[in-house]
């Protein structure tokens, strides 16, 4: 069995700085507050620890937790109206790899995601391939700063979740960035990292995952390169 853990921005699709404008239109019109967005860094980084550092730059202080929920929450109410406003994009050979590896019968696809679960919900269904992942067994970054805690949720959800299916079973995180390869060897899963974020190829091979890719490739080379990587453990 194929445990599939999918990052969303930068990976699946581009936005357009979609959450970005959300965060910024909510700290003007909540705080009054005109952030520089430029200052903090948001490539792999979990919703909740992007919430915190705002705040941290409308307070100058750190936000409190009922503080960063607080803008989550709004944040959520917005985004599907800004991803509308915005010139996002599924990203090359995202889809049919997507339908292609849903149909088959050792492969289960969930998310692994720095999003809050109603954020990677509004964003996936906004493009179309929200029907194409199992949300109960996907983690996201609600209320956690650390992707590596996330892997390791997702980790203990698929044992749990998945218990009779075990034997033999691999974990793939799929992800563009540094901290996607992390999370996903902390758990001892296979990693393939794209570049097709804000991280280049040079950038990316100094993490060393095990495959490194400009673009997804086209299905059947994509699942051929799995289960060589499979057989490879």
């Amino acid at each position: 069995m194929l445990f599939l853990f999918w990052d969303i921005d930068g990976t699946l699709l581009r936005t357009d700085r979609a959450s970005l404008h959300a965060f910024q239109h909510l700290l003007k019109n909540q705080y009054n507050k005109d952030v520089n967005l430029d200052k903090i860094q948001t490539a792999g980084m979990t919703d909740c620890h992007i919430a915190g550092q705002l705040l941290e730059l409308v307070f100058d202080r750190p936000a409190t937790p009922e503080e960063v929920q607080t803008l989550l929450l709004r944040y959520e109410a917005i985004l599907p109206k800004h991803l509308a406003q915005r010139q996002g994009r599924i990203l090359p050979h995202v889809k049919e790899n997507l339908m292609t590896l849903y149909r088959l019968p050792d492969a289960k696809q969930m998310l692994l995601t720095g999003n809050t679960a109603a954020g990677a919900r509004a964003k996936l269904a906004h493009y179309g391939l929200d029907h194409y992942f199992n949300f109960s067994t996907s983690v996201f970054g609600d209320d956690c700063t650390d992707r590596t805690c996330i892997a390791q949720a997702a980790q203990r959800g698929i044992e749990r979740y998945y218990a009779s299916h075990l034997t033999d079973s691999h974990f793939v995180v799929i992800g563009d960035t540094p901290n996607d390869i992390a999370c996903g060897k902390a758990i001892g899963a296979i990693t393939v990292a794209v570049a097709t974020g804000r991280f280049t190829l040079e950038q990316l091979e100094e993490h060393e995952a095990d495959w490194l890719l400009a673009e997804l490739p086209s299905p059947a080379e994509f699942e051929t390169g799995l289960r060589e990587l499979v057989a490879k453990r």
